[in-house]
C-alpha cells in the first residue's frame, strides 16, 4: 500500500482484480493487522456495501448486488440481457427506469458492454451485476475470456497491456474492425459517472465527474473482463450529449478524440518513440485533443515527431494541445516554427 493509499482504497483495488477478498488478502495489501482489516471489511458489511460469506477466518467478501444474472455467450443477444435485467429492474425499484437521461445512459452502455463480452472475450460465460443505491445505479459486467487488453495487445502486435489501455482509450479501436465501429467502450467511458475496465493484471478507470483517469497494477492477473459502470441518477447527461461533443456539428461524422499522452508514458520523459504510439491509427480523426495533464515536460523529437512529422503527412487532421504548461507549449512552438 503507498503512503497516501488507505484501507478501503485498498480493499477497492482487490476487489478490481476478483469478486471476493478475505481479511487477510486486505492486510497483506494494506501493511495492516488483520484484526484492522477486518475491521474496514465488517464495517463495509453494517453499512451495506458487502456480504460475508463463511464463518470466521474462513469469511470471505464480495460487494452487495441487488439483482444478478449469469448467461451463456454462446447465440447470445445483448438485446435479449437488457430486455431481462430492464425487467428485473423495475420488480425491484419500480422507479429506475422513469428517469430518462438515466434510461438512455443504461440503455447505450449496458448493451455496448456486453455485446463486447459476446463478440470479443472468446469466453463461456457473461455476469451481471446491479447495484441500486438512492443517489447513484451501478452494473458489473463480467465474463470468463481471455481479457480485453490482451486481446488488443494481440490483435494489434502491441508490446504490452499498457499499450493496449493507450489504444482503446483512442476510440475507433476494435479487435472486429470488419463488424464493429470500436465507440462502444470509447463512448461508454465518457457517458457515465465512472468507469472501470479491469482485465489481465491492469484496471483503466475514468472519473469524468473530476476529468480524471488512471492505470492500476492488480496484484495478480484476473481472468476474463470486468467492467463497472456508475451513473447518478438525476444525471444531466444524455448520450447525444456525449455525440455531439465528439462529432462534426454539420455532418454529425464521428471526428474527434482526446488523448491523455500520460497513458503512453513510459518513463518521465515523453520520447519520439512514444510519439508514434499515439499517432498510430488516428488517421479517422480531423481534430485529435492531447491532453497534457500530469507531463511537466516534452522531448524534441516527441514534439517533432507529432506536431511537425503527423501533421505534415496528415494534412486533413488537426492536433491540438490542452491543459499543457508553458514548458510543453514552449517546445511544440519551437518544432512548428
Amino acid at each position: 500500500m503507498s503512503k497516501t493509499e488507505s484501507v478501503p482504497e485498498v480493499i477497492a483495488r482487490l476487489f478490481a482484480a476478483r469478486t471476493y477478498i478475505t481479511s487477510s488478502e486486505v492486510a497483506a495489501a494494506a501493511g495492516v493487522t488483520r484484526q484492522a482489516a477486518h475491521y474496514h471489511l465488517r464495517r463495509m458489511v453494517e453499512s451495506g456495501l458487502l456480504i460475508a460469506e463463511g464463518a470466521r477466518r474462513s469469511s470471505r467478501y464480495r460487494h452487495k448486488a441487488q439483482h444478478s444474472s449469469s448467461y451463456a455467450l454462446e447465440g447470445l443477444s445483448e438485446n435479449e440481457v437488457w430486455g431481462n435485467e430492464r425487467s428485473a429492474l423495475r420488480q425491484i425499484d419500480p422507479d429506475i427506469l422513469d428517469t430518462p437521461n438515466l434510461v438512455q445512459i443504461l440503455n447505450f452502455a449496458f448493451t455496448e458492454m456486453v455485446n463486447n463480452a459476446i463478440d470479443h472475450s472468446r469466453g463461456s460465460t457473461v455476469d451481471v451485476r446491479w447495484f441500486l443505491g438512492h443517489e447513484q445505479v451501478a452494473f458489473e459486467i463480467e465474463d470468463d475470456g481471455v481479457g480485453a487488453f490482451a486481446s488488443i495487445r494481440q490483435s494489434r502486435g502491441l508490446a504490452d497491456d499498457y499499450q493496449a489501455v493507450g489504444e482503446l482509450s483512442k476510440g475507433k479501436q476494435t479487435t472486429d474492425p470488419a463488424h464493429h465501429s470500436g465507440l462502444g467502450i470509447y463512448f461508454t467511458s465518457r457517458m457515465v459517472g465512472h468507469f472501470a475496465i479491469s482485465a489481465n493484471q491492469l484496471v483503466w478507470t475514468v472519473n469524468n465527474e473530476i476529468d480524471d483517469f488512471a492505470i492500476g497494477w492488480l496484484d495478480k492477473p484476473r481472468t476474463g473482463t470486468l467492467v463497472r459502470c456508475e451513473i447518478g441518477r438525476d444525471t444531466p447527461i444524455t448520450p447525444k450529449d456525449v455525440y455531439a461533443g465528439l462529432s462534426d456539428p454539420v455532418s454529425s461524422r464521428f471526428n474527434k478524440t482526446t488523448i491523455h499522452v500520460a497513458l503512453f508514458r513510459e518513463g518521465d520523459f515523453v520520447s519520439r518513440t512514444e510519439a508514434k504510439l499515439i499517432g498510430a491509427r488516428l488517421e479517422g480523426f480531423e481534430v485529435v485533443e492531447l491532453d497534457f495533464t500530469g507531463i511537466d515536460q516534452i522531448g524534441q523529437g516527441f514534439a517533432d515527431e507529432l506536431f511537425r512529422v503527423w501533421v505534415s503527412e496528415h494534412p486533413t487532421s488537426r492536433l491540438v494541445p490542452v491543459k499543457a504548461n508553458p514548458a510543453v507549449m514552449a517546445m511544440i512552438a519551437a518544432v512548428q516554427s
